[in-house]
């Protein structure tokens, strides 16, 4: 189907990559930026095309999306209900996210660069009839362009810390910290059960 909005989450490499990284959530709940860059990187289907090459939607685009889920404390909607898997591999469950200052300037860099020659090929498409960067309408082609300008603004935002490493979920929200007690107290229990 490829896509039908402008927004990797409406699109079918989007959704690939999200549930790639869906089956790599960490049991322990703590998810680490740069592991998932790396393995995307080195999956065949979900690595990240070269810049110059890249269309409208890749696996980076979709990571920045799930990034500002994360920060926005938006991740309930990405488990749906109705999931393979009610038990395992809920976005819900993950109660740390990382990133290094230096992948989160990698994942904006990739964005802009992949905005910038978009925009430079459907500039040489418009000379040959064809125009809106592949897109059926004018308006989803600035739509398109908005999101990832948008995209590279809040990821500029995280950029802004002096931190080396970036929290991507504030911990201080109290559902994350009921969710990590929860978490240690069934661990407990296991441990005190010997499973």
């Amino acid at each position: 189907m490829g896509c039908w909005g402008i927004t990797a989450f409406e699109s079918d490499k989007g959704l690939d990559a999200v549930e790639f990284i869906r089956r790599r959530l960490p049991e322990d709940g703590k998810l680490d930026l740069e592991t998932l860059v790396e393995a995307l990187k080195r999956d065949s289907w979900n690595a990240p095309p070269e810049v110059e090459t890249a269309g409208s939607h890749t696996s980076v685009m979709a990571l920045a999306e799930l990034m500002l889920k994360f920060v926005d404390g938006d991740v309930k909607r990405l488990d749906d209900e109705g999931d393979w898997n009610r038990e395992e591999h809920k976005f819900c469950a993950v109660t740390s996210f990382t990133a290094s200052r230096e992948t989160v300037q990698w994942i904006r860099n990739y964005l802009f660069d992949t905005l910038h020659h978009v925009k430079k090929h459907a500039g040489s498409q418009t000379e040959d009839g064809r125009k809106w960067g592949g897109w059926f309408e004018e308006k989803n082609w600035i739509g398109w362009q908005e999101h990832m300008a948008e995209l590279v603004s809040r990821l500029d935002t995280l950029l802004e810390s002096s931190e080396a490493e970036v929290e991507l979920i504030p911990l201080q929200r109290p559902e994350y910290q009921e969710m990590e007690n929860n978490r240690k107290a069934e661990h407990l229990l296991q441990n005190q059960l010997g499973l």
